[in-house]
């Protein structure tokens, strides 16, 4: 991590993996006890200790100038030998499809049972989940919506509200609308509802370019229907009572459907060549990687500004990488999904 406040503000409290897992939320009554802004909180599910062995944050996060936007960067982490860890962040993903895929009171079911049965269910469930990614198509996006998933609940602690994996009806197509909903309650009282799109190009440009012009829709208003059915319908905080004072902020005849903000959350993964060996070699390359993350953040101004988006609050991760085809293999290489040609 680049500094100190960075390793406070990505911390969670050590907790065990299955516990983890399984109690998201707490039961009904400790929830009916607490103010919702944390409850909402509460459904967070582990913290960046999970991914920092395989990811690097580098520099500080960037306000992006004349907008509400802010500017994240994320490098693999090398190791002894100077190469990325592109395979241990391919497995830390892979671990986290049960979270990322399954409804929270599905999981939340197996720990009413005893322990000798836990272990079979989950493994059942992360089958199940693992499934649920395409297995046929070679160029998906689903490894980029995981790793956008990961990074806005693992690292900027917003949770999932609804697991849009567990409604595909083919395993062969991806789902269609946003490639990802979270949201968090604000200290005003707002509901902050994140849209996440993720791209992955050969090009920074290029996937620049196609993200923004898939999140402006759902932020200027025009795109999210059909998504806030979804919300409606299957959105789940693994207890009936959260899930409900949640929702009520979808319900047009409610007054709190008056308190919902629109917010994106972008992930931009695409090649960068000589790739740095981060942490070690920083020094040697901060000046060019300072350079390239400035001029990358005034690309997100200039579209943001061409897209009317600079009035909306937008998360935008910027992740290059040595190769997307290889970050795309060695997902499915987890998932043992062997894609036939």
């Amino acid at each position: 991590m680049g500094s100190r406040s960075a390793r406070r503000r990505f911390a969670c409290p050590k907790q065990d993996w299955l516990e983890r897992m399984i109690n998201g939320a707490t039961n009904a009554t400790d929830e009916e006890r607490v103010p919702l802004i944390e409850a909402v909180q509460r459904l967070v599910r582990g913290g960046w200790d999970e991914l920092e062995s395989s990811i690097v944050t580098y520099g500080a996060p960037i306000c992006v100038k004349g907008t509400r936007s802010i500017v994240r960067c994320h490098f693999l982490r090398s190791d002894a030998s100077g190469v990325p860890r592109l395979k241990a962040l391919a497995q830390q993903l892979a671990n986290q499809i049960v979270n990322y895929c399954i409804p929270r009171t599905e999981i939340q079911k197996v720990g009413e049972l005893s322990l000798d049965r836990q272990i079979p269910e989950i493994t059942r469930m992360a089958n199940e989940a693992a499934r649920l990614f395409t297995q046929t198509q070679v160029n998906t996006g689903e490894g980029a919506e995981l790793l956008l998933y990961a990074l806005l609940e693992k690292g900027l602690q917003i949770p999932q509200i609804l697991s849009k994996m567990s409604l595909k009806t083919s395993t062969e197509v991806q789902y269609h609308g946003a490639d990802g909903v979270h949201a968090k309650l604000l200290d005003n009282g707002d509901l902050a509802v994140y849209w996440g799109e993720a791209k992955l190009y050969e090009s920074v440009q290029g996937a620049m370019t196609d993200c923004m012009d898939s999140i402006a829709p759902y932020l200027l208003g025009t795109a999210y229907e059909q998504d806030v059915f979804l919300i409606r319908h299957y959105a789940d905080a693994g207890n009936a009572e959260v899930t409900a004072r949640l929702l009520e902020y979808f319900n047009n005849n409610s007054v709190l459907s008056a308190n919902v903000e629109m917010r994106g959350a972008c992930l931009i993964g695409f090649v960068h060549e000589n790739y740095p060996k981060l942490p070690r070699e920083e020094e040697s390359v901060k000046a060019e990687l300072d350079k390239a993350i400035s001029s990358w953040a005034e690309s997100t101004r200039r579209r943001l500004g061409n897209r009317s988006l600079t009035g909306h609050a937008v998360e935008v991760f910027f992740f290059p990488m040595p190769s997307v085809e290889e970050f795309r293999k060695a997902i499915k290489a987890e998932l043992r999904i062997e894609v036939k040609l």
